[in-house]
């Protein structure tokens, strides 16, 4: 790992705590089936989109981030309370699996079956393996703290890609100061290393998910209302373009991708009397269809 951590590969708690952040996100105690979404990129959707229903309710005050665990099993996060929920879809039953002791906004399991929550509260990723508590994984890049990691994801070869957008308005287009970063898969005797894909310069990046294929890595820009694309040419070395720009709403809050390359993307948005929106787009960026619900 690189500079952030300590000899024992993990990095000081942080010392700054910051409050609870809905970072897009409408404040919801239930789980609409188009939420797979956020679960993994690789979920398989076939050809049609698939119908809207409530898949389990009475989950908690700002229930986010859809993830899916080491066993298969669906879990959320909630951000108010700090607690990591694991959803037993059959019975629409939930119970609690840990608490990060912050404001968790989005979680990923990695090929291993690791926990990693991105936590607005703590400013840091935490980790967590099955029966220990949440602790700090990293907090900083070189001499900088984070603002607050957002979402995370993992890819095909177990790199991790996390946002950095602290809560929201603290990055927004007035001060387009949110990040991506990376951090890569130990392996052929190298220690993982911390990375900025796109450093201090977008205005509060939030979801972020991974092509099953590996070869790009999405990013919703919330503020600006658009979908960012990451490629490596050549391998290693990193760079971004507007994939696609959205209209309406706020702007995207999550993404996830299918396996024939589409994009399920959530809009958030103020408006009481707006309904929720999933954007499909496609491997060409183009906006293909629409889903909402009341």
């Amino acid at each position: 790992r690189s500079q952030e951590s300590g000899e024992d590969g993990r990095t000081p708690a942080s010392r700054h705590a910051r409050p609870p952040c809905r970072h897009g996100k409408r404040r919801l105690d239930t789980i609409m089936a188009y939420t797979q979404i956020n679960v993994e990129s690789s979920f398989d959707v076939g050809s049609a989109m698939p119908s809207v229903f409530v898949a389990a309710s009475g989950l908690g005050e700002a229930v986010c981030s859809p993830f899916i665990d080491g066993t298969g099993g669906l879990n959320v996060v909630d951000s108010s309370t700090g607690d990591v929920i694991a959803v037993d879809l059959s019975s629409g039953q939930a119970s609690v699996v840990m608490n990060s002791g912050g404001a968790p906004s989005g979680a990923a399991v990695n090929p291993d079956g690791d926990m990693f929550i991105a936590d607005i509260g703590h400013a840091a990723v935490m980790t967590a393996s099955e029966g220990l508590s949440p602790s700090v994984y990293c907090d900083k890049y070189e001499d900088h703290s984070f603002k607050g990691p957002n979402t995370v994801a993992f890819d095909v070869n177990g790199t991790m890609f996390f946002t950095d957008s602290g809560p929201l308005g603290e990055t927004g287009i007035e001060a387009p100061t949110g990040s991506v970063y990376a951090i890569t898969a130990p392996s052929n005797g190298q220690r993982e290393t911390l990375k900025p894909l796109a450093s201090q310069c977008l205005a509060h990046p939030c979801g972020v998910a991974a092509a099953p294929d590996g070869t790009f890595v999405y990013v919703c820009e919330m503020m600006q209302n658009r979908i960012l694309r990451f490629f490596q040419r050549p391998t290693g070395v990193f760079h971004c373009s507007v994939f696609a720009q959205l209209s309406g709403g706020v702007g995207p809050s999550a993404v996830a991708v299918a396996p024939d390359g589409r994009l399920f993307v959530t809009v958030f948005d103020v408006d009481p009397s707006a309904a929720g929106r999933v954007v499909v787009v496609s491997p060409e960026g183009k906006v293909i269809q629409e889903v909402s619900h009341p």
